[in-house]
C-alpha cells in the first residue's frame, strides 16, 4: 500500500464485541465501500465480560482474522472494556496518531459512498473549529436542501468521524453538568426543545446507571457551540436493533431506513444550522417520543407486531 495515498485517507476504527453475525456483515459492507482499499482499518476486539462470553468474542475475533484483509490491524484487548471504554480508547488512540478517525460499530450498515463522503467532509472542515462532528446517519425526514449535506447542532453516534482538534475538547467527566442542570434554558436547547431527554440520559450517566460515551460526546460538542455535519441522506444504517447490542431498545427500530446508494458530494459552504432540517428532525423526534407511540412500540417489540410507518 502506498503510504502517501493511505495518508490522504482517516483511519476507520471498527468496534467490536461477540457478535460474529453482526460483525461478518458490518465488515463485509465496510470492504465494498469505494476507497475502501486506501485506508487504514483498525479493528479494537473488547475481551469478555464474563465465561460464558470467551466462546462468543474468540470466534468474533477469528472470523474478523480471516477476512484476509491487507490493510487492517487487530488491537484485542484481554480485559473487558466495555463499550465506552473501548470507543474512548480507540477514538483517542488514531485521534492522536493519524488527526482523524472514521467510527464504525459492529452492528452498522454502511452504503457504498460512505467512506467516500466522510473523507471529504473530513478534508473540507478540517480547519472549521466550530465543525467537530460528521454524521454518517441521518434520521428518516423529508428534507429540502440544495447541498448533500447540512449543519445540526447535535451528534449521532451511528456511523460518525471526528478530529483530533475536536476530540481534545471531549470531556469524560462532564465537568459542565452542573452549568447545564443549573439552567433551565439551556436544558431545554440540549433536549432539543423537549423532543428528547438528552439530560436525563446525562444525569444517568452522572449518576453511574448507564455507561455511555455517546452522551458525553455531546454534551463536550453542545457546550462548545460546535456542530455536526449530516448528510441529508443516510449513508447508514442500524441492524443491530434485535437485541443483541449493548444499549438497544426496542423503539429504536423506528428510527432506521433505507441508505442511500449515490455519492454525496455538494457540502455546504457555510456552517450555520440548517433551521428546516432542524425543525424536521426535532418535529420527527417529538411524534417518536410521544407516549401513545411508545407504548405501541413497547407492545409492537413484545408480540412481534409489524413497524407503523
Amino acid at each position: 500500500m502506498d503510504t502517501h495515498n493511505r495518508s490522504r485517507y482517516s483511519p476507520i476504527a471498527l468496534f467490536v464485541y461477540k457478535r460474529p453475525t453482526h460483525a461478518e456483515k458490518t465488515l463485509a459492507h465496510l470492504a465494498a465501500c469505494v476507497d475502501f482499499e486506501k485506508s487504514q482499518l483498525f479493528v479494537f476486539c473488547d475481551g469478555p465480560r464474563t465465561e460464558t462470553d470467551v466462546a462468543a468474542v474468540q470466534q468474533t475475533r477469528n472470523l474478523i482474522k480471516q477476512s484476509g484483509l491487507r490493510n487492517m490491524t487487530v488491537i484485542e484487548h484481554e480485559k473487558n472494556l466495555g463499550l465506552a471504554r473501548s470507543i474512548i480508547y480507540g477514538v483517542t488512540q488514531l485521534c492522536r496518531e493519524h488527526g482523524s478517525v472514521i467510527v464504525i460499530e459492529d452492528d452498522l450498515i454502511v452504503a457504498p459512498y460512505f467512506l467516500t463522503y466522510m473523507n471529504l467532509a473530513l478534508k473540507c472542515f478540517a480547519d472549521r473549529s466550530e465543525v467537530m462532528h460528521i454524521s454518517g446517519y441521518m434520521y428518516p425526514v423529508e428534507l429540502e436542501s440544495s447541498t448533500d449535506a447540512l449543519f445540526l447542532p447535535f451528534i449521532s453516534s451511528w456511523g460518525w468521524a471526528t478530529w483530533q482538534r475536536a476530540w481534545q475538547h471531549f470531556d469524560p467527566y462532564m465537568s459542565s453538568f452542573d452549568k447545564l442542570a443549573g439552567d433551565a434554558h439551556l436544558r431545554r436547547k440540549f433536549d432539543l426543545e423537549g423532543a428528547y431527554p438528552f439530560f436525563r440520559t446525562i444525569r444517568r450517566q452522572r449518576e453511574g446507571k448507564i455507561d455511555s460515551w455517546a452522551i458525553r460526546w455531546y454534551l463536550s460538542v453542545f457546550m462548545r457551540q460546535g456542530v455536526a455535519l449530516y448528510p441529508t441522506r443516510s449513508l447508514v444504517r442500524n441492524e443491530g436493533l434485535d437485541g443483541s447490542g449493548t444499549h438497544w431498545k426496542a423503539r429504536e427500530t423506528a428510527l432506521t431506513g433505507p441508505l442511500c446508494m449515490a455519492p454525496l458530494t455538494r457540502l455546504p459552504e457555510t456552517t450555520t444550522v440548517d433551521e428546516q432540517a432542524y425543525r424536521r428532525v426535532v418535529s420527527f423526534l417529538r411524534r417518536y417520543n410521544h407516549p401513545l407511540r411508545k407504548a405501541w412500540r413497547r407492545l409492537r417489540a413484545t408480540v412481534h407486531l409489524p413497524a407503523i410507518q
